[in-house]
């Protein structure tokens, strides 16, 4: 399983991610044609190589021939989007970054989510940028992507709207449920922007992931940082978990807790490294029914994990069992399908393929844009897989 994994040394924006991924190896080109096909052809867009603390990075530029500070609602950037032809991938992530930054202001300002006018994110560098984001991150094709602990500064920053706090309001509505650390720094040091990329893109926040480091890129901001270097770092490796090895199972047995109280705990225990999560029906002494949860993770994640536990359930102890998995070599392959892009997850040994199952989230995704049964859509992706309908 190949991995991407944000390293954020000083905090994050739109400009220093695509600069980032830029560096690790994601093209331009495909972005200067989404925004020509935007009607947004006056943007010049470009890289540049530069030194922060000695360290070569690059520098994502967005140039005018005329200043472009619309503010654009969400529904207005939707159809600038229809008009990008971006790839189904790079349209799925763009849509979502988006959406959840409408989410925000929404929340911020108390208007309905179409209706919210984006100030900075409506103009065109930051349209450049998110698009970019999506179009690099559909390119690196990347299994999982990872990130640090996310950093906020402290301090006053300015917006159409006046002095805001930092972090900005909507920063604050996007970071809801993920981890985050405050720096003693007076800068904005997580942006909406990179606030709205790191939970629509990320899925794992964690340490430094048990990987063999394939590639490294650096994304470097404009603001100088007392005492830090002002980059984001990404890294592009193979996780070794796919290889066999050791893992924990931890369990516990809940007896007295609300069913209703079950999925949220899940949820959190996956989005936080679980390998998997499972639950059993048990009789416990005097007959009492329970449920034993359990869960598989690397040992690096259970402090975390059994943290959860304790703060989600109602359980006071949890047992831990060191085991090993053998797991099969998994990759996505994207088939083409009536009603979109569909990833494969295909599972084999050596060269022999062995199992392929279409991810259920873009089944899920597809089924609902075009309003039909989920069903479907898994049929025609397995149809297209038969066919041999790869996508480039």
């Amino acid at each position: 399983m190949r991995v991407l994994h944000f390293d954020i040394v000083s905090g994050i924006a739109g400009d220093m991610t695509l600069g980032a991924l830029i560096h690790l190896g994601a093209p331009i080109e495909p972005l200067r044609e989404a925004l020509s096909a935007m009607g947004l052809g006056g943007v010049e867009v470009g890289s540049a190589k530069v030194s922060a603390g000695g360290i070569g990075a690059v520098r994502f530029e967005v140039g005018f021939e005329s200043s472009d500070h619309e503010h654009r609602t969400w529904t207005e950037i939707r159809r600038l989007l229809d008009r990008a032809g971006l790839p189904d991938g790079a349209r799925a992530r763009a849509e979502d970054i988006f959406e959840r930054l409408a989410r925000a202001e929404s929340t911020v300002h108390g208007q309905p989510p179409e209706e919210v006018c984006f100030h900075e994110v409506g103009a065109v560098d930051s349209i450049a940028d998110i698009t970019g984001c999506a179009l690099a991150l559909d390119y690196l094709n990347v299994d999982k992507t990872t990130s640090s602990t996310p950093l906020l500064g402290r301090g006053i920053t300015r917006s159409q709207h006046g002095p805001i706090p930092v972090p900005a309001p909507a920063t604050l509505e996007l970071m809801k449920g993920l981890p985050t650390r405050g720096l003693d720094v007076e800068a904005e040091l997580t942006t909406p922007t990179g606030a709205a990329i790191l939970a629509s893109q990320v899925d794992v926040f964690t340490g430094w992931p048990d990987m063999e480091i394939e590639r490294i890129g650096y994304g470097c901001g404009t603001r100088r940082i007392e005492g830090r270097p002002n980059l984001l770092r990404a890294v592009v490796g193979k996780l070794k978990t796919d290889e066999p090895g050791g893992e924990l199972l931890v369990a516990a047995n809940i007896d007295d807790m609300s069913p209703e109280y079950f999925e949220p705990l899940v949820e959190r225990l996956l989005e936080n490294g679980a390998h998997d999560v499972w639950m059993q029906p048990v009789i416990m002494k005097k007959s009492r029914p329970a449920v034993t949860l359990s869960l598989l993770c690397d040992e690096s994640q259970v402090e975390g994990l059994e943290r959860i536990l304790f703060e989600e359930s109602t359980t006071i102890g949890v047992r831990r069992i060191a085991v090993t998995r053998r797991k099969l070599a998994r990759r996505h392959e994207p088939v083409k399908t009536p009603y979109g892009t569909v990833r494969m997850k295909v599972s084999g040994d050596g060269d022999a393929v062995l199992t392929v199952s279409p991810e259920h989230d873009d089944c899920k995704s597809l089924a609902a844009d075009n309003r039909v049964p989920l069903k479907e859509v898994y049929r025609a992706a397995l149809e297209a897989w038969s066919r041999g309908e790869r996508e480039k």
